[in-house]
């Protein structure tokens, strides 16, 4: 049973890319997306990865046996939830990154029993869904940032880590996840639309 605290909530202080983002490897960038209906999501994830690998071909990204999908020389995730998506990406260890809208959770408490251990649940019960749903993200950056999945959970290891939620306007939170000890430099870098970026199918 997982059993971490809940890291700490960080206010973002969201900005409009520019043309020069260094990614160095103390930092890490942290992009809030809107995503349009009529764009396959990978077609969406290759745009924003092409800032920083502009050589990134048209072949569906190579996938672990997770599902997490990666490069060999860039260290990112994303996640999305209804047409909002968060991108991370790490310029020096693996990361892992996931957003939930916020909304009621009729089954948070099963669900927490099945995931959780028993001091996470009660602080899970006292908090409500907005615990829950920070608890949940965390989670799964978690297992995201060891390149597995929910089911696969018996695969992750006690790795130190640096992790911090944070919501993403008034309708979401995220959690993110970088597999070294200290903190990160973090840049939140949200565009105005994904369209703008001349996405196309």
């Amino acid at each position: 049973m997982w059993n971490a605290s809940l890291p700490p909530i960080v206010a973002p202080q969201w900005q409009a890319p520019h043309r020069d983002l260094p990614l160095e490897p103390h930092t890490l960038h942290l992009w809030w997306l809107t995503l349009p209906p009529d764009a396959p999501r990978e077609v969406i994830l290759r745009t924003y990865l092409r800032r920083y690998e502009p050589n990134l071909g048209e072949k569906p990204l190579p996938r672990t046996a997770g599902g997490k999908p990666y490069l060999d020389a860039l260290e990112f995730n994303w996640s999305h939830s209804g047409n909002l998506a968060v991108l991370a990406v790490s310029g020096r260890a693996a990361v892992g990154v996931d957003v939930e809208i916020l909304r009621p959770c009729p089954r948070c408490s099963a669900i927490s029993r099945r995931f959780f251990g028993a001091a996470l649940q009660q602080r899970v019960l006292k908090g409500g869904d907005r615990a829950f749903l920070q608890a949940w993200t965390y989670y799964e950056a978690w297992l995201k940032a060891q390149g597995i999945g929910v089911w696969q959970r018996t695969a992750a290891q006690p790795l130190e880590h640096w992790a911090a939620s944070f919501p993403v306007g008034d309708r979401a939170i995220a959690s993110v996840v970088v597999l070294a000890p200290t903190p990160p430099q973090c840049f939140f870098f949200r565009p105005e639309v994904v369209g703008a970026m001349n996405v196309h199918p």
